[in-house]
C-alpha cells in the first residue's frame, strides 16, 4: 500500500447549515486523536518507511472539486480533506486516507471522530476526550508473524501457487487506458431498510449468511459480464477479512489491519443466489479454520516487494460490520454516503456500507483498466442480480 498510494475514501453529502471555518477545525485536530496522521510515508532506495514529521502542519481542509481518489506520493499528508458546494446550498464532504495506515474500518473511526469534534465545536459541549498518546502500532503482518514461522510460510505460498496455477479465475474484458487514469468509477446501489431486512431475512431462510449471499450476487454480476457461454465459467472473489480480533489491535487505532480470502467456485448462468452463498459460506468455514486470512497477511511481505498478480476476478469488501454511526448536530443530516478504495489492479471492487439500517453496495471499477461504458454495464449487471435476489424474497 506504501508502494502504490492506494487511498481509502468516505464521503457523503452534508445538508444543513455548515459552519466550514469549524469544520476545518475539526479536520487540524484529528491529529490529536490519531498521531500517525503527523507521520509521512518516505521512500528510500526500494522501500518505503513511515517517519514522524511533527515539524510539518496538521491535516486541512481543501476547498475543492478535483478528484479524492488520486493515489498519495512518498511524503504526503496522510490524510485529504476536501468540501464542494453545491448550487442547492448542499456541501460534498470527502476525507481520503493513505490505505498503508488505515483501512475501512479505521477510516470510519477518524469520520467520527471528525463528526464529533465538529459538533462539539459547534455546540458549545466538551470535546470528545483524546485517547493517550500512542505510538504507531506495528504493521498487522509483524504482529501475527510470531504466529505463523517464515518457513510454515513460504510452504503454504507454494501451496496458493500451484492451485492459483491449475485453477486460474477468468477475468472481464478490460481496456487499460494510457497513460494509466487514476481512480475508480464509482456507482452505488442503496437498499432501503425494508430491502436490507428482506435480504438478511432471505439469507437466513436458507441457511446461509448475508455476506455469503451478497459474495454470490457479485459474482453471478460478474459471470453476465463475460463472453456468452452457457458453460460455467470458474470466477474467483478476493473478500476482506478484518483482522483485529487476530492480531488483538485496539477498535481505535489507525491502522490496516484487513487480509482477503479466496472465494472460488464455478459459476453457470442458471445458478442461483442463495443455492451458490451456501457453497460460498463453506469456503469461509474452512478458511476460518486454516487461520488462511492470517497467513495471507504474513505472506503479504513476500509478495509486494514487486509488482505482484491479482488472481481473482472481483474483490469484496463488507464495511457493513461497522455501520457509520455519527454525532452530528441537530440541524445537520447526510446523504449518499459512500466508501470505497480504487481498486489495485484490473478487477472491480464491491464495498459495502451501513448507515442506520440501510445498506448500500458500491462498485469501485478502475479506470486505469476500464471505460466509463464497461463499468456502468458492470454496475447495471449488479444492481439485476440484487433486484431478482429482493423480488423473490417477497414471494
Amino acid at each position: 500500500m506504501a508502494r502504490t498510494g492506494t487511498p481509502v475514501v468516505l464521503g457523503a453529502t452534508v445538508h444543513g447549515p455548515l459552519d466550514t471555518d469549524a469544520l476545518a477545525r475539526a479536520v487540524r485536530r484529528l491529529s490529536d486523536y490519531h498521531p500517525v496522521l503527523t507521520h509521512r510515508i518516505t521512500r528510500k532506495g526500494n522501500r518505503h518507511h513511515l517517519t514522524p514529521a511533527a515539524d510539518q502542519p496538521p491535516p486541512r481542509l481543501r476547498h475543492t472539486d478535483e478528484p479524492s481518489d488520486t493515489p498519495f506520493a512518498p511524503g504526503d499528508p496522510l490524510l485529504r480533506a476536501t468540501l464542494t458546494p453545491h448550487p442547492d446550498g448542499t456541501h460534498r464532504l470527502v476525507l481520503a486516507l493513505h490505505h498503508a495506515i488505515s483501512d475501512g474500518v479505521s477510516a470510519l473511526s477518524v469520520i467520527s471522530s471528525l463528526w464529533r469534534t465538529y459538533t462539539a465545536l459547534v455546540t458549545g459541549t466538551p470535546e470528545p476526550a483524546r485517547p493517550p498518546t500512542e505510538e504507531p502500532l506495528p504493521a498487522t503482518d509483524d504482529l501475527l508473524a510470531r504466529r505463523h514461522r517464515p518457513l510454515a510460510v513460504a510452504a503454504w505460498l507454494a501451496q496458493q501457487a500451484v492451485h492459483m496455477a491449475l485453477h486460474r479465475a477468468a477475468r472481464l474484458p478490460n481496456r487499460p487506458t494510457s497513460p494509466p487514469e487514476p481512480g475508480a468509477h464509482l456507482h452505488t446501489t442503496e437498499l432501503t431498510t425494508t430491502q436490507a431486512h428482506r435480504l438478511y431475512r432471505t439469507a437466513r431462510e436458507h441457511g446461509t449468511t448475508p455476506n455469503a449471499l451478497l459474495c454470490a450476487i457479485v459474482l453471478l454480476a460478474a459471470r453476465t459480464r463475460l463472453a456468452t457461454s452457457d458453460r460455467p465459467a470458474r470466477l474467483s472473489l478476493g473478500v476482506t477479512i478484518d483482522l483485529r480480533r487476530c492480531a488483538t489491535i485496539p477498535a481505535h487505532h489507525l491502522v490496516t489491519a484487513t487480509s482477503f480470502v479466496p472465494i472460488t467456485t464455478r459459476v453457470a448462468p442458471d445458478h442461483t443466489p442463495t443455492a451458490l452463498a451456501a457453497s460460498i459460506d463453506r469456503q469461509f468455514t474452512q478458511a476460518r479454520a486454516t487461520a488462511h486470512a492470517e497467513r495471507q497477511a504474513v505472506a503479504l511481505r513476500y509478495l509486494l516487494h514487486a509488482p505482484t498478480p491479482i488472481p481473482y476476478t472481483m474483490m469484496l469488501t463488507n464495511m457493513a460490520t461497522h455501520p457509520f454511526r455519527l454525532t452530528l448536530p441537530p440541524d445537520i443530516h447526510l446523504t449518499d454516503t459512500f466508501g470505497y478504495a480504487p481498486p489495485p489492479g484490473p478487477l472491480p471492487a464491491v464495498f459495502i456500507t451501513r448507515v442506520n439500517r440501510t445498506l448500500a453496495l458500491h462498485l469501485a471499477t478502475p479506470r486505469a483498466w476500464f471505460t466509463a461504458d464497461q463499468a456502468t454495464r458492470l454496475a447495471h449487471a449488479l444492481t439485476r442480480q440484487l433486484t431478482a435476489v429482493l423480488a423473490d424474497s417477497r414471494r
